[in-house]
């Protein structure tokens, strides 16, 4: 295990990414997994002939993941579903398709409230500004580069400004009358998520959400199998303990095993936290940066109920009529603490995912699948009665788990009739069960926390975390790059790639007039 050039850690999106560009570029490359498969937070599994999308059920492009995508020579051998999006409470009931739709909505349910529409009309400059700058196929950053085409962005700062602060998002959603309205403009979405968050999710899920048919394993697989036939090699189930180091160089991975892997250069694609606080020499890091990694909030993980459902997938689209269907039975906005009450998840949102036509594989006849999701919190109710994180489980963990889901169930019956008596297979992942399989403390889902005050990497020049104090490890991955999330992991891998290959960090593996 020391002939390789480079070293590869996690096999998430960014991982896989950088590690298809190292292999094109001429790289003998290594990636090292600590599961049984690629796809990280993305991947997927089976269970009793049902097939589960295990944590994304879908993602958006904004001009990156496509155009990477299509470079490594992907984008054409997957077909891709535009995800349609549904809304639904005890109030209104309504498609994502276009903002004339969703605002007649809203105004039609809360016929008396004045701020809807002065509100949208600011969301709507955030989507016209993303439509003329990051549509699925163009970033500034990757296409048709030029110092002219970001001039043309600088009257856009001013805005960029505001947009990018939660307080922002706070004023402009002040605009709305109705307290409990209010409340859920303000704060829906990941915690304290800025305004050109809030204002371009309404914008993504409108144009730029999307589904690999055949499901988010079947992506993966193809990145893995592309890799692995390009010269690469692919080590499953070997789970790095430690990173050594000499001075400010990586000498050698150690795994569980006690086998040592050896390459001149290394990227690191897992949790920051544990690379920080647990694998690396403590002494690399300044005390100050470790404390404040120690401390920095993560993203909210996510509760699971995958279900396996004696409905055929044409049933099931006819009832749901969008991959995507939201059900807030309030509007409360809840992010579940240690100290959060026992039915806590009863108060939620609940979001039915089903792609049945676009994974026909994925179920017996007749059968088809429904994910049920909404967020949690790891330590709640003692780590969910398991007392610890330890493994295996308790019996009253995987009781009480079962328990809790049954509750998802109650809810999504509001927009799914009968569901409770069409079940045939039930499995709950709590954010233990993410951390377990993905290493992502806590079970967070997307890194750190969107709330720009408190996020390690939203910092000037870089907004990153790439660099490392060892000349031969970069980083790549949800936590490396601001903002985070499925575009941030992909965009990171392409760039780490090309910095580990003395390249460019945007160099396309065909050079053009565009690189720099």
């Amino acid at each position: 295990m020391s002939d390789f050039d480079v070293v590869v850690i996690g096999a998430g999106i960014g991982g896989m990414v950088a590690a298809n560009y190292l292999v094109s570029l001429g790289m003998k490359t290594l990636v090292v997994e600590q599961s049984h498969h690629t796809g990280g937070n993305m991947s997927g599994f089976s269970r009793k002939g049902y097939y589960f999308d295990g944590g994304d059920q879908s993602f958006e492009s904004l001009g990156i993941v496509f155009p990477i995508l299509a470079e490594l020579d992907l984008y054409d051998r997957i077909g891709w579903t535009k995800c349609r999006y549904r809304m639904k409470s005890p109030d209104f009931d309504f498609f994502i398709d276009s903002f004339d739709q969703v605002e007649e909505a809203l105004q039609s349910a809360f016929p008396e409230e004045p701020g809807i529409r002065p509100l949208f009309r600011e969301v709507r400059k955030v989507s016209e500004f993303i439509d003329a700058n990051c549509t699925p196929w163009e970033f500034p950053l990757l296409h048709r580069f030029s110092w002219i085409h970001l001039l043309k962005l600088l009257p856009h700062l001013p805005k960029l400004q505001k947009w990018i602060k939660f307080s922002y998002r706070e004023k402009v959603c002040s605009l709305i009358r109705n307290p409990e309205l209010r409340e859920w403009f303000t704060q829906i979405g990941y915690y304290r998520m800025p305004f050109i968050f809030f204002a371009g999710f309404w914008h993504l899920w409108m144009k730029d959400y999307w589904y690999p048919q055949g499901g988010m394993q079947h992506f993966h697989d193809l990145l893995a199998q592309r890799f692995t036939q390009a010269g690469g090699a692919l080590r499953f189930n070997t789970r790095i303990t430690q990173i050594l180091s000499e001075g400010r160089k990586v000498t050698a991975l150690q795994t569980t095993e006690g086998e040592r892997i050896t390459a001149k250069r290394f990227i690191y694609g897992g949790d920051y936290k544990r690379l920080v606080l647990e694998l690396t020499d403590p002494t690399l890091w300044d005390s100050g940066f470790q404390e404040k990694i120690k401390k920095a909030r993560l993203t909210e993980a996510i509760l699971n109920v995958y279900l396996g459902v004696r409905r055929s997938p044409a049933e099931l689209e006819n009832t749901l009529q969008a991959p995507h269907a939201f059900y807030f039975p309030n509007y409360k906005v809840i992010f579940p603490d240690p100290y959060s009450p026992r039915d806590v998840h009863r108060s939620m949102w609940v979001a039915l995912n089903h792609f049945g036509k676009d994974n026909p594989n994925a179920a017996p006849p007749g059968c088809t699948t429904v994910v049920l999701q909404t967020y949690s919190s790891y330590f709640w109710e003692n780590c969910w009665l398991n007392g610890s994180s330890s493994y295996p489980r308790s019996v009253l963990y995987k009781q009480f788990k079962n328990e809790i889901g049954m509750q998802l169930v109650d809810t999504a019956e509001h927009i799914l009739p009968g569901l409770k008596d069409d079940i045939e297979y039930l499995e709950v992942g709590t954010p233990l069960s993410l951390e377990r399989f993905t290493l992502n403390t806590e079970g967070s889902t997307g890194g750190w926390c969107y709330d720009t005050d408190l996020s390690p990497v939203f910092r000037l020049p870089g907004l990153n975390l790439i660099y490392t104090p060892l000349s031969n490890l970069f980083t790549c991955g949800h936590y490396s790059v601001w903002p985070g999330g499925v575009i941030s992991a992909c965009l990171s891998g392409k760039i780490v790639a090309n910095l580990t290959a003395g390249r460019k960090p945007f160099a396309t593996l065909k050079p053009s007039i565009v690189d720099f």
